[in-house]
């Protein structure tokens, strides 16, 4: 009888397992179908969602982000945060007496955002969009991707333009400064390989790469999110790229990666 116990319990286990290894192939095959409109839109509608079920945020500097601003960030310098969200970084620059331009997609994000900074009786410009698409004004002093936002573009070679884009709104001595997590495995390059034969034989517009990590949203439609984790040395290559030199590095308590760069 103890012998048919433990088989009834390895057996529903062992099919579990093996569920749970066709839905993470199923994800990587079905994103790679994704064209990257679809993936921007997979992005606004999970923020979205988040947002409606998450009015209230703090308005807070993490400590390595308050550890960047006291060494890089002056009094009434002009400053870029993208993928502001809520305010949550963006009021307390503000309060320090930047001058700050947020951008984020998610247009209720941008709402709490002015509604927290109007209840405060501060002023940030604030820009509807994602950063590869929108219009920047400048320059500026700093410019900061926020927490692990960076991650968040698919691509290297759109990494890289993006650094380019931002490195051509800033002032001669700004900095750009990225953040990444440093404790997240990398899924295993038989999942990769699936993903990017999808994408080409459905000739998507983007073809996944080693470090790229995805998920189901479980949405009632099909809703992919995406993040790139990143292997050591991965990030100053990028930056090379874009011609940028890191100027300082550090690792935080909380397994973030904290990369400032400058012009080379």
């Amino acid at each position: 009888m103890t012998g048919l116990r433990s088989l009834a319990a390895v057996v529903p286990f062992r099919m579990g397992q093996a569920a749970l290894r066709l839905a993470r192939l199923s994800d990587y095959l079905a994103i790679g179908t994704r064209r990257l409109s679809d993936m921007r839109d997979d992005s606004r509608r999970t923020w979205q969602a988040f947002y409606d079920t998450h009015p209230s945020h703090d308005s807070r500097l993490m400590p390595w982000e308050t550890d960047f601003v006291d060494r890089f960030v002056g009094r009434d310098d002009e400053v870029l945060l993208i993928g502001c969200g809520s305010g949550r970084d963006l009021v307390p620059l503000v309060e320090r007496g930047c001058h700050v331009t947020g951008i984020d997609p998610v247009r209720c994000s941008l709402d709490l955002a002015r509604r927290t900074l109007e209840d405060r009786g501060l002023t940030a410009s604030l820009i509807e969009g994602f950063i590869e698409e929108a219009s920047i004004p400048g320059p500026f002093d700093a410019v900061i991707f926020s927490y692990y936002c960076y991650s968040t573009i698919p691509q290297s070679a759109r990494r890289v333009a993006m650094l380019h884009k931002a490195a051509s709104v800033l002032n001669p001595g700004g900095h750009i400064v990225l953040s990444v997590g440093s404790n997240t495995p990398r899924p295993r390059a038989l999942l990769v390989g699936v993903g990017r034969l999808s994408a080409a034989l459905c000739r998507s517009d983007w073809r996944l790469e080693p470090g790229d990590l995805v998920w189901n949203n479980h949405q009632s439609d099909p809703s992919y999110s995406y993040t790139h984790v990143f292997e050591d040395g991965e990030i100053e290559r990028e930056a090379a790229a874009a011609h940028l030199s890191v100027a300082y590095r550090r690792a935080s308590s909380d397994n973030t990666i904290v990369t400032v760069l400058a012009r080379s």
